[in-house]
């Protein structure tokens, strides 16, 4: 996962799922560091390979600026949404 949480030296890494309930994912980092986040703070991968990598095609809202991840889908349409999944709703 892709993490844009409240740690600001964590902001922009890639980690993976440790332990995770409704409201709190465990992560860990590439150096072993594992780190508590709301699940919010952390975006899933557009696709993921067939060795279990994950490949993220993520995009800034133009109307909150919050990051938000493509699906599959919305990676390989024609166009692309500009706003995410909340200010689209």
């Amino acid at each position: 996962m892709f993490v844009v949480g409240h740690v600001p030296e964590r902001k922009g890494q890639e980690a993976t799922f440790e332990v995770f309930n409704e409201r709190l994912a465990l992560v860990r980092f590439a150096d072993g560091v594992v780190l508590g986040y709301d699940p919010l703070e952390l975006l899933l991968p557009t696709e993921i390979d067939d060795k279990g990598m994950g490949f993220f095609e993520i995009r800034q809202c133009k109307q909150c600026n919050q990051l938000f991840p493509l699906t599959k889908e919305e990676a390989s349409a024609d166009q692309e949404p500009m706003s995410c999944p909340t200010c689209t709703a």
